[in-house]
This record gives structure tokens, C-alpha cells and sequence, in this order.
């Protein structure tokens, strides 16, 4: 199925919440493997993934706040966004192939492209980390969008990204209720496993660069009492 047209920033960028997931989770740390922070389906996501996630978009805030007004979070909840958008992604990732979807690839190149200007001017490392993430995160929300194009029967256009999102969310919905997820308890998972320790939607893309539904953070005055080892931007 073609794209009409190239995604705008808006559309692309927003992550629609869904409804509960009823997802089988697999209990305790003890299933985990040092240095795991989730498993996804026998997929596994690291420490050190989500650390470099998290440092690569802390450099990122660093460089904004030299221009802007940006507050300083608390790299904890970046940590915890940052391995929410790492499973959400491994996820729609996992479903394509179980669904045999193959979405546009002018779709999620227009999809990265939002954030490419803000990801080149980065030093080396924080630029390849976020470029590999975000293209991936970029390919699965053109499958969301193919997900719900189909369940639909609308083309994707400038006007209803959102739209097919939400409808391939709920397509994805159906598929998770036999998903297995552990997840580190240091990351404040929810009863069905996803970090955040508040917000059960995976769709939820907690980054600077993909802003889903807003996270409610932490007292400004909180962040502030943090030793600088702890705070990010």
C-alpha cells in the first residue's frame, strides 16, 4: 500500500495510548539474566542498551538547553521511558513478522526524518545510538499505521496518521494478549511489565525525540536536589 503523501511532524510524532493490556507476565527478577533489563518474547533488552539510549538523549538535552528553556529530568525516568520505547518497538517489530506485515519504506523514512535534524549535529555516539533507535522505533510505527491502514481500509495521508496509529494499536492489542514480558523490577514495572510504574500503555513513546502521551514527571524542586550524576539536561 503507498503513502499518500510524506507523514507531518505531528501526526508522526504522537503515540496513542490504548486500553489496558491483558499480557502474561512471566514473575520475579529471578527470570532475568544479569545485565537484562526486559525480555520480549524471548527477545532480550539490555542494561546497556537502555543506558546508552538514555545517556544518548541526556546529551541531546544538554545541547537544547543551551538554546531553550528545557527542564532537567531525572535520568531514572529516562531510564524507564527509555526501555518503554525499546520494548514498544521490539514489539511492533515482533507482530509484523508474526502478521506478515512489511510496511512502506518511504513511510518510515519520513517517519525518522522528523528527527534526523536533531539527531545529526550530535558527537558520534549519542548520533549512532539514536539514529538506530529511532529508525527502528520509525519502522514500527509504519507498521502500526500498515496495521491500522488495513483493519481500516484507509490509505495513509497527511490527516489520519493518528487515526490509523490508534487502529493498529488496537490490532496489535489482540496479538500482545499472548506475549510473555519480565522486566527488571529497578525499572518500576507495571503489573503488565512495562516500565514507568503508572503508565501500562507501551504505545507510550517516553523520549525527547518521540513525545507520545505526556509522563508525568517528578517536582521540578525534587530534580533539582539531585546529585548532577542523577539529572539529565
Amino acid at each position: 500500500m503507498k503513502f499518500r503523501g510524506r507523514p507531518g511532524v505531528r501526526g508522526a510524532a504522537r503515540a496513542v495510548p490504548v486500553a489496558a493490556l491483558a499480557l502474561l507476565l512471566l514473575s520475579g527478577c529471578a527470570e532475568l539474566t544479569p545485565g537484562t533489563a526486559a525480555v520480549v518474547n524471548g527477545t532480550r533488552i539490555t542494561n546497556d542498551e537502555v543506558d546508552d539510549f538514555a545517556d544518548a538523549q541526556c546529551v541531546a538535552r544538554e545541547r537544547a538547553a543551551k538554546s531553550d528553556s528545557s527542564t532537567a529530568l531525572a535520568v531514572s525516568r529516562v531510564q524507564q521511558n527509555s526501555l518503554g520505547l525499546l520494548m514498544d518497538t521490539e514489539l511492533s517489530l515482533q507482530y509484523a513478522e508474526d502478521q506478515g506485515i512489511e510496511p512502506e519504506k518511504s513511510l518510515s523514512q519520513g517517519l525518522y526524518s522528523q528527527y534526523e535534524p536533531g539527531i545529526t549535529p550530535l558527537p558520534s555516539k549519542a548520533r549512532t545510538v539514536l539514529t538506530d533507535v529511532f529508525q527502528a522505533w520509525a519502522r514500527g510505527r509504519a507498521i502500526l499505521i500498515e496495521a491500522g491502514s488495513r483493519s481500516t481500509g484507509e490509505a495513509p495521508s497527511f490527516t489520519n496518521l493518528d487515526k490509523l496509529i490508534d487502529a493498529g494499536l488496537q490490532e496489535r492489542d489482540s496479538w500482545l494478549k499472548k506475549a510473555e514480558i519480565t522486566t527488571d523490577p529497578r525499572y518500576a514495572p507495571t503489573e503488565q511489565g512495562f516500565p514507568g510504574g503508572g503508565d501500562s500503555s507501551v504505545s507510550r513513546a517516553g523520549s525527547d525525540f518521540a513525545k507520545g502521551a505526556a509522563a508525568k514527571e517528578p517536582d521540578p524542586k525534587w530534580i533539582a536536589g539531585l546529585p548532577a550524576s542523577q539529572t539529565c539536561g
